[in-house]
């Protein structure tokens, strides 16, 4: 099936608009012609090969099929219909679907907002595997994330020794602190390149030693407070207990290095309690779960020959066991609202992050939904862009691989480099370190 190019308009989504897959020279329209299908393939084919049991594998063809009209429904943008299954997040989601089948006169794949379509894909995903007798907790993207932990390690093991050695250093006045602080910030950032979901779902291998790339990085970096969020952090040293919460992304390499940076805060008391927000289910492929956060802790303490990773791990599973390492995966977090909506739609969850004496946003999505996935003049302000929420500070270390973006300097076009003129806000090329209070 294809789409009737007539339905389209030949620009890119309007400025202060949210973004729509109607807009043919957005990033929108590109993945939902040609990314989704190419990741949709790569799912796909790495379910036909997963050892199952027989009453299994006819459930997993089942759900096989359920993906591939999935996508005929995306390519020949038909309406978007309601969750056929009753498990919890579902009938939320449904209830939210009601709420836009009454408010917006057409709502299908292109003609909806981004934001809106692309979540409501991953839970068409899960449902799929709800409607099944023994696959409804599958996670069709553990192959894929495992994979990728597998071709990162080299790196886990470079930053593993860097951690360890500069975290033991009882010898680091402030400004060594400080200098510390930005090189860890940065490896966190950069760690947001591996997005399987950008990928088609194919490992980006990451070789280069952790702590010299960022030094060749800092020429892509297009926004940088991270003097800002430094004196913010010394403001909040003497209130106690001092919390900070990491909303995360993805899982495998990038998950490490939150974790090394959350390592940090606790090991030079600029926190007290690092709490993790993660997804209730799988989602967007890479995207980090209770089993993938919970996993790589059991790998790195007791299946990792190197003695770095053995030495983190079990450092870490102590800091989990004894709850200076908190996990909570919040539905909210799959569902399609911005995040100015927070108060309005998860009042409990809001009380809770303003709870917090900082709010570190990670990643394309979280970043897409703190904006509200709209088409800002770059330049517009970020705090202002967060279009209110603000229930304490905030910020954001994201690689761009959508296009909408705030908060950059009046000069950032000189950072772009030529070959990058026409796609530079969607490779994950170029980053942010955002920071509003």
């Amino acid at each position: 099936m294809s789409l009737n190019n007539e339905q389209f308009i030949n620009q890119s989504t309007p400025i202060n608009l949210p973004l729509r897959g109607k807009y043919k020279k957005s990033f929108g329209y590109v993945s939902m012609c040609e990314r989704m299908p190419k990741l949709f393939t790569q799912i796909i084919n790495y379910l036909k090969i997963q050892p199952l049991e027989s009453n299994e594998q006819q459930e997993m063809e089942n759900v096989i099929e359920e993906i591939k009209l999935l996508v005929d429904e995306i390519i020949s943008n038909k309406p978007l219909r309601k969750i056929n299954a009753t498990f919890k997040l579902a009938l939320v989601w449904n209830q939210i679907l009601d709420e836009k089948l009454a408010s917006d006169s057409i709502v299908s794949w292109f003609d909806s907002e981004w934001l809106f379509t692309e979540n409501y894909m991953y839970i068409r995903i899960k449902e799929a595997f709800a409607k099944t007798s023994s696959l409804q907790n599958y996670d069709p993207f553990e192959c894929l994330k495992s994979n990728a932990y597998n071709e990162s390690e080299l790196s886990m093991i470079s930053l593993a020794e860097f951690i360890l050695l500069k975290l033991s250093n009882k010898e680091l006045d402030t400004d060594g602190i400080y200098i510390l602080f930005k090189q860890i910030l940065k490896i966190s950032l950069w760690g947001n390149r591996c997005d399987l979901s950008l990928s088609a779902g194919k490992s980006m291998a990451v070789s280069e030693d952790p702590s010299k790339a960022i030094v060749s990085l800092d020429k892509y970096l297009l926004a940088d407070h991270s003097n800002d969020i430094w004196n913010l952090m010394q403001q909040i040293s003497c209130q106690k207990p001092k919390k900070i919460d990491i909303i995360m992304d993805n899982s495998a390499y990038e998950l490490f290095t939150d974790l090394c940076l959350a390592d940090f805060l606790l090991t030079f008391e600029l926190a007290d309690v690092i709490v993790f927000h993660g997804k209730s289910i799988p989602w967007y492929v890479s995207d980090v779960t209770k089993l993938d956060f919970e996993g790589i802790l059991d790998h790195l303490e007791n299946k990792s020959t190197h003695s770095a990773l053995k030495k983190l791990g079990k450092k870490w599973s102590e800091y989990y066991k004894n709850g200076k390492f908190i996990l909570k995966c919040e539905d909210f977090w799959t569902l399609p609202y911005p995040y100015s909506k927070i108060a309005l739609k998860d009042y409990d969850l809001y009380t809770n992050l303003a709870d917090s004496q900082l709010l570190i946003f990670k990643g394309d999505l979280n970043y897409r939904k703190l904006i509200g996935d709209i088409n800002w003049i770059p330049t517009t302000d970020f705090k202002q862009a967060l279009c209110g929420f603000l229930p304490t500070a905030v910020v954001a270390l994201r690689t761009l691989k959508c296009d909408c973006i705030s908060g950059l300097p009046l000069d950032y076009e000189t950072k772009i480099e030529q070959v990058d003129e026409n796609n530079w806000l969607t490779t994950g090329k170029y980053g942010v370190i955002q920071c509003a209070k």
